[in-house]
């Protein structure tokens, strides 16, 4: 289990990274967190790694109180990796080397079983002889992050480790790593902007918002029912509608069209997206335009009819 009480970092007198921030998560949990640039993600996890030190508060995993460079001449904590898009790789080591060398406590068929399996995960079994200068950046970041994980440490922290790979190759190496960790019961923390990638991994997400823990939910509540216009805007698109003298926060999806709806709307834009189309309807309920999807394209100026699901 990680416990923060209290968390709060300055940088300066005018720039709060974070603001009492206070959280529990549970052994084995995937957690994203969300926010904005500059939003305290990175602090937050560096932290958590032992790798920043907190002005105030206090972190604790499995009961053992987490401290920064202050307290230790060499910061971190063994049970607790931290992955970033840094990534180092000792070059005049082969691939299967540089894994091997965080895993010495480990001897013959163990060891390679173990640099095998990692390798298998990253899809890259086919260069465990070649050394770091051989590989594309790419390749360079997927090893260095097998290496980072290969002593299945207690608590795994991601901060945007996927970014720089290509969409298909960060869905599957995404896929298969958190897999792994949660065969290995690894507690893993992933700092993220993609909310599709955090809705469709995540036990919990955590939202922050300059410094402040602002919604820290399942997914599914958490894209249902956002707190804040500001946590609602990271999930997705969101709809701002006023009724019955108050305003409510709409995804597309739950507008419908209807023959005979209980709203009408003139149709300002029609937008091929895939998948569906995207209709942005001026409608009474609304100052600005309403997003809503369609499965058939509808010309501009064209009236509709629609109903909102609850």
């Amino acid at each position: 289990m990680i416990q923060a009480k209290q968390i709060s970092k300055s940088f300066s007198p005018k720039i709060k990274a974070l603001s009492s921030v206070s959280f529990d998560i549970q052994k084995g949990e995937v957690i994203y967190l969300l926010g904005e640039s500059g939003s305290g993600k990175s602090t937050l996890v560096k932290i958590l790694a032992g790798l920043e030190d907190a002005d105030k508060g206090q972190i604790t995993v499995d009961g053992e109180k987490i401290s920064g460079p202050s307290k230790h001449l060499v910061p971190g904590y063994k049970n607790i990796a931290y992955v970033s898009q840094d990534f180092k790789l000792e070059e005049f080591l082969r691939v299967s080397e540089n894994i091997a060398r965080k895993i010495p406590y480990l001897r013959g068929t163990e060891k390679t079983d173990r640099i095998n399996v990692l390798l298998e995960t990253c899809g890259l079994s086919h260069k465990k002889d070649a050394y770091p200068p051989e590989l594309s950046g790419g390749e360079q970041q997927r090893i260095a992050m097998a290496a980072k994980i290969a002593h299945s440490p207690d608590v795994v922290l991601m901060d945007e480790p996927f970014s720089n790979l290509d969409i298909p190759l960060k869905r599957k190496l995404r896929q298969d790593i958190l897999k792994m960790l949660k065969k290995e019961k690894s507690t893993v923390v992933v700092v993220s902007h993609d909310p599709a990638e955090a809705l469709g991994v995540a036990d919990r997400i955590m939202v922050l918002e300059k410094g402040q823990l602002i919604q820290f939910d399942s997914p599914k509540r958490i894209y249902r029912y956002p707190k804040t216009l500001y946590v609602a805007k990271l999930l997705g698109e969101i709809n701002q509608v006023k009724m019955a003298g108050r305003e409510r926060l709409i995804r597309p999806e739950k507008f419908e069209l209807a023959q005979n709806g209980s709203f009408e709307g003139d149709i300002s834009k029609c937008v091929f997206q895939g998948d569906r189309y995207h209709l942005w309807v001026d409608s009474v309920l609304s100052e600005s335009p309403i997003l809503m999807y369609s499965q058939k394209p509808l010309p501009a100026k064209d009236k509709i009819a629609f109903n909102i699901i609850h």
